[in-house]
Parts: structure tokens; C-alpha cells; sequence
């Protein structure tokens, strides 16, 4: 048999490496999807927020909430809630209060 293959250092190097940044980028739609998915359920079992049409939006961890609360102290839980959801790295809340 011949090691030929498995050089230390070949073309072959930057091609793994491309196929590695595509399973990440596929990895972190998936995760993004999961956050919020995440995000969503447990807005939804706030009783303030779970009647709320709250969008949740998630880019690389990152959550955007867009919609409208009834309260500010409504809109900053819901900014609390996204954020202790596993993977969520930051939040931005532009939920708008409308009584």
C-alpha cells in the first residue's frame, strides 16, 4: 500500500477546509432554527407574551425580536426570556409597546 494519499500537506487541504466552512454554515442555519424555535416556546408560556405577535428572527445566535407589547415591562421580559435561551448570543429587542 501507498501513503500517497494521505500527504501531510496537499490541494486537497483547502478543499476539506471549504467542505468544513459549508457544514458550519449549514450547521449554524440549523442551530438558528433551533434557537428560535426555542425562543418561540418560551415566549409562549409567559402568559403576558404567549398572545403577543412576537417575530423572532435568529442570524449566527444573534435574535432579533420584532412585533409589538403591551407594556414596557412586558417588552423588556421578552428581551429577558430570548436571552436565556441556549445558544443565543445577543438579543435585539425592537419590540414596541402598544397598550
Amino acid at each position: 500500500g501507498s501513503d500517497a494519499s494521505r500527504s501531510a500537506a496537499g490541494p486537497g487541504d483547502l478543499r476539506d477546509e471549504e467542505l468544513a466552512l459549508v457544514r458550519s454554515e449549514a450547521g449554524d442555519r440549523v442551530a438558528d432554527a433551533a434557537i428560535t424555535a426555542g425562543v418561540n416556546a418560551e415566549l409562549a408560556k409567559d402568559d403576558d407574551l404567549s398572545a403577543l405577535r412576537i417575530d423572532v428572527d435568529t442570524t449566527h445566535g444573534h435574535v432579533l425580536l420584532k412585533g409589538s407589547a403591551p407594556t414596557p415591562a412586558s417588552r423588556d421580559r421578552a428581551g429577558r426570556i430570548a436571552a436565556q435561551v441556549r445558544g443565543v448570543t445577543s438579543v435585539d429587542n425592537q419590540l414596541e409597546v402598544e397598550p
